[in-house]
């Protein structure tokens, strides 16, 4: 949406380091007459990334900053009325129009309210109470959850957003959330604009009724306002179910097309303790902002964000809307306190600065806290119907994951591992948190999750956190929903450009996907703590990439687009271990206690030899740790490197030899054979190089000699 407000000053209220990129907080100050009328909250925090053109452009906190905008132009100009450091700065278009958009929002835009459930029931003409939730009851069983990540063509347009084929759209989520019901799913989760309002209908005729106690979460297609005011007072009407929304401002239901519509469904209860099937719907808050500005033109939006459960001791959930994710951040403090944030999206960039930055929030004020978040979209590679047969490809990313703070999982090897096999990805985001993302294909998924939290000491609890249970994808031939479905990881494919190591790399990762990880991080020389580097956590592999979120996993190749960063890394990785493969065909000079690499190896990984990463193919001298710096490296990094993993394996060994009850010279031959099998591979000047046990460079000697003598046995 181009900015049409002028005039408006703001007031910067953190202080800003001069990087090229980071988080600026502004707040909304004195505004002037503005060109035409918006809605603008006052002292509203909204978050962006700062960049100016020479990056060294950091105002004072304090500093006042004059906002102008030009529709024609789409450029915004920011001028330091303080004179700061003598400079204007004229932005992009991109940032600019996000600045703007930030700090003047459209008309339409409205202050987000948080609305306790229970408190809607007790204001009913017949005052009802919030039937117990499962997934929100603290108790140590854990609950079940059903996850919808469609595929498909949709519809997007002034006129509606949904499945572009109706039968389809309506033959997918029917059979979902008949398949939640024969599950007694406790949480059952569709994305934005995705269940059809014919599916409404047949669970309001009680052709799909949840069991008691769960809570249904449906992102539904969009709906014209008086339509949705039509059904519910159609509902309310009869004795089926109670219909409940908040009114809606009747000049946008005059002038805009549709709602955008989260659909609870669970029960509650009378004064008489009769059960009755609640609906409540809660609109988006905030219009995305696309290139054709179709939900700023067409969207009738809400201000309710609906919340369970809320209250001290209790386990709480509250869902939003795609881009009400712009304006959440300034409420992540209050409401991530014991709750279970889901955000439902149709997003072709999940994980855009704009969506994250209420993530970002959470990660700093609730890694200490009882807090989860869902996010859920659709799967990759949506076509959006364009007419005459006509689609674009989204070429997107699906994004959807499963996050939670560090003391929410024990980042066991086992349950990363089968988490995999079963297409649930385990990566960490922001250094710190948990991150288990869905395979990108469209699939529904059944998991048992652990609890939020639940009486008793904490501590004591399973670090289990999350478990596969089932996994369906659509069978187009049968028109059906098929179980027992396998969740492919991308690898295979991945690897099809580096023959040499694709084998015996795809048969590591059969064993053990983390195996793969750790092996090739070794080669690359690991970045973490000497003797812990091969935690999760410390792995660079496990690390999002800052910006897009994106997985940096070779073992997981779900996105393939060139430009996402995370396919750059694995890329560069992979092509690293199919170099160093073809280092036994080059005249590396090996030393002599690593030389029967140079008649072959695989890639390895056992728990027990941590810090070693290749098997010889002949020879019986056991595994070693190899590292291959290629043309990349200069002597401060070889030695660094050199030296973190000469550490790590004197200080495994000691520990295996103690264990073992050896002393004197046995521990000390022990520490010696132990160095013995580390080589540092590395290239300069079209010459490659080698550092050995010794930690000396061997450069342009034959691989058929040694300068050092080795005549000693130590086999």
């Amino acid at each position: 949406m181009a900015a049409a407000c002028s005039g408006r000053t703001v007031r910067v209220s953190s202080p800003l380091v001069p990087v090229s990129k980071l988080d600026c907080q502004l707040a909304v100050g004195t505004l002037a007459q503005p060109t035409r009328m918006v809605t603008i909250r006052l002292g509203l925090s909204v978050s962006f990334n700062w960049r100016d053109e020479s990056n060294k452009f950091p105002p004072a906190t304090g500093t006042t900053l004059e906002v102008e905008s030009s529709t024609l132009e789409r450029i915004v100009t920011l001028r330091t009325t303080k004179e700061t450091r003598g400079v204007s700065r004229r932005w992009d278009a991109n940032l600019a129009q996000r600045c703007a958009n930030a700090i003047c929002r459209g008309k339409g835009s409205v202050a987000i309210k948080i609305v306790d459930v229970e408190g809607v029931l007790a204001q009913r003409p017949r005052p009802l109470t919030l039937a117990a939730l499962q997934a929100l009851n603290p108790a140590r069983e854990p609950y079940r959850a059903l996850l919808l990540q469609p595929s498909g063509v949709i519809e997007a347009n002034d006129v509606r957003v949904g499945h572009a084929d109706a039968r389809l759209g309506h033959a997918l989520c029917s059979g979902f959330v008949a398949a939640a019901v024969q599950a007694h799913a406790d949480l059952v989760v569709a994305p934005e604009y995705c269940v059809p309002w014919t599916v409404v209908d047949e669970i309001i005729a009680g052709q799909h009724r949840p069991p008691v106690g769960t809570l249904w979460v449906l992102g539904c297609e969009s709906i014209p306002p008086v339509e949705i005011q039509s059904l519910a007072e159609r509902c309310n009407a009869g004795n089926q179910c109670v219909f409940h929304h908040e009114p809606l401002d009747p000049r946008q239901v005059a002038q805009r097309r549709y709602v955008d519509t989260l659909l609870y469904v669970f029960w509650a209860q009378d004064a008489n303790g009769q059960e009755v099937l609640f609906l409540l719907a809660q609109f988006k808050t905030v219009a995305c902002r696309d290139y054709r500005d179709i939900e700023q033109t067409s969207l009738c939006v809400g201000q309710a964000i609906y919340a369970f459960n809320r209250g001290a001791g209790k386990m709480s959930l509250l869902s939003i809307i795609c881009s009400d994710a712009f304006d959440f951040s300034s409420h992540v403090d209050q409401a991530h306190l014991n709750c279970l944030l889901i955000h439902i999206q149709l997003n072709p960039k999940p994980a855009h600065a704009d969506y994250a930055a209420y993530r970002a929030r959470l990660c700093a004020v609730g890694t200490s806290s009882h807090v989860e978040l869902l996010c859920l979209n659709w799967a990759q590679n949506v076509k959006e119907a364009k007419g005459g047969g006509k689609f674009a490809d989204w070429k997107n990313v699906a994004g959807s994951a499963w996050y939670a703070p560090p003391a929410k999982f024990g980042a066991d090897d086992g349950l990363i591992d089968e988490l995999h096999r079963r297409g649930l990805y385990y990566s960490v985001l922001a250094q710190r948190w948990h991150s288990f993302f869905l395979n990108y294909e469209g699939q529904i998924l059944q998991l048992q999750k652990q609890k939020l939290l639940f009486a008793g000491e904490q501590a004591i609890v399973p670090k289990n956190f999350v478990a596969v249970e089932e996994r369906w994808t659509w069978n187009c031939a049968a028109d059906a929903w098929e179980a027992g479905a396998i969740a492919h990881d991308g690898f295979a494919v991945a690897l099809t450009s580096y023959q040499a190591i694709a084998g015996p790399l795809q048969q590591t990762s059969q064993a053990s996907p983390l195996a793969v990880e750790r092996a090739i991080e070794i080669l690359v020389g690991p970045r973490g703590n000497p003797t812990t580097w091969y935690a999760v956590n410390e792995l660079d592999a496990f690390q999002l990439d800052r910006d897009e979120e994106s997985i940096r996993r070779v073992t997981v190749h779900q996105e393939i687009e060139p430009t996402r960063p995370g396919v750059a890394f694995r890329r560069r990785r992979l092509q690293r271990a199919h170099d160093a493969i073809g280092l036994t065909q080059s005249p590396v000079p090996w030393p002599a206690s690593v030389r029967d690499l140079a008649d072959g190896f695989c890639f390895v990984w056992r728990r027990e030899t941590p810090h070693h990463n290749v098997e010889p193919s002949v020879g019986g001298r056991g595994s070693a740790a190899l590292v291959y710096l290629a043309d990349q490296a200069d002597d401060a990094e070889i030695d660094v490197v050199h030296q973190k993993l000469t550490q790590a394996i004197v200080g495994h060994a000691l520990s295996v030899a103690i264990s073992e009850g050896k002393n004197g010279d046995e521990l000390t031959d022990a520490i010696v054979r132990a160095q013995d099998r580390l080589c540092v591979v590395f290239r300069r000047d079209n010459n490659y190089g080698a550092r050995g046990p010794q930690g000396t460079n061997l450069i342009d000697i034959p691989a058929g000699a040694s300068p050092v003598d080795f005549a000693e046995d130590r086999s």
